[in-house]
């Protein structure tokens, strides 16, 4: 939802040069080694926002598999005075770590994976019996361990059916308990549109939607194929840094107003969000 769309909108920024004909490319500029930099998360903050906050604020890239988000491990994270971009790194590769997960540094990449003591879900494979096999209701070979359900496209179109109310064309409720859920997991609807980088005049302007599902959340929040999401309550929407902010911001926010044009006219969507 908007969550996801202003971390996909970090990712567009921070990790992908865009630039039109004779312009210069649009990049993430990390910041000097002698900057200051205050670490402010909130209380077990998922490794996904982890991951995201190194690539916009210092502008690495961060690789790790699908079972990394899916193991719901996150971290919190204490410093009292500014740090380094350096020891904001350290900090936070440390914080990673501390979960049982694996940290790879590289010069320009960071690499997060499954550690030995990391607990891992083994869809439809069964622990191993603690005494002799149970036979089945008829005494029948054992009946399999059944799998641990894992989330997919129905149930997180149930969870947006019941968390996202239409008031008309332009304004909508959020609840809140809908917000947290993806906010633990902003990349959980990573198949409901592709969000790429908009140019106006050589220069950012946002982001536009494609190849919307019409059940994702994308299209419950109103909004529609082609469509260039500009600003977030007033903040533009043309850089990693802005992104960031949007982000940060959506976590308090009590109503959202997202700015969009559609089909060459802008457009003001209203999201309030209630108990």
């Amino acid at each position: 939802m908007l969550c996801r769309l202003s971390v996909l909108a970090v990712s567009c920024w921070a990790s992908i040069a865009v630039a039109g004909p004779g312009d210069a490319p649009v990049v993430c500029k990390a910041p000097p080694a002698s900057a200051s930099i205050t670490l402010q998360f909130r209380p077990e903050t998922s490794i996904t926002d982890l991951a995201t906050w190194i690539t916009a604020t210092l502008c690495k890239n961060v690789v790790f598999d699908a079972a990394v988000p899916k193991s719901g491990l996150g971290a919190t994270l204490l410093s009292p005075k500014k740090l380094t971009p350096k020891q904001a790194l350290q900090l936070v590769v440390d914080a990673i770590e501390a979960t049982g997960l694996v940290v790879v540094q590289k010069p320009d990449t960071i690499i997060i994976k499954l550690g030995p003591s990391t607990p891992r879900a083994c869809s439809g494979v069964a622990s191993a019996p603690q005494a002799g096999p149970s036979s089945g209701p008829s005494g029948g070979p054992p009946e399999p361990t059944p799998p641990e359900p894992e989330p997919d496209d129905d149930s997180l179109a149930l969870a947006m059916a019941s968390g996202i109310r239409q008031i008309d064309e332009t304004h909508y409720e959020l609840k809140h308990s809908l917000v947290e859920k993806v906010l633990l997991n902003p990349m959980a609807m990573a198949k409901g549109a592709r969000v790429v980088p908009s140019m106006k005049n050589g220069k950012p302007d946002g982001v536009k939607l494609y190849a919307i599902r019409p059940s994702s959340g994308f299209a419950r929040l109103g909004l529609a194929n082609g469509d260039t999401v500009v600003s977030v309550n007033k903040l533009r929407l043309d850089s990693a840094d802005q992104a960031l902010e949007i982000y940060t911001q959506l976590r308090e926010a009590k109503r959202i107003d997202v700015e969009v044009v559609r089909r060459g006219k802008s457009l003001t969507l209203v999201y309030t969000i209630v108990p």
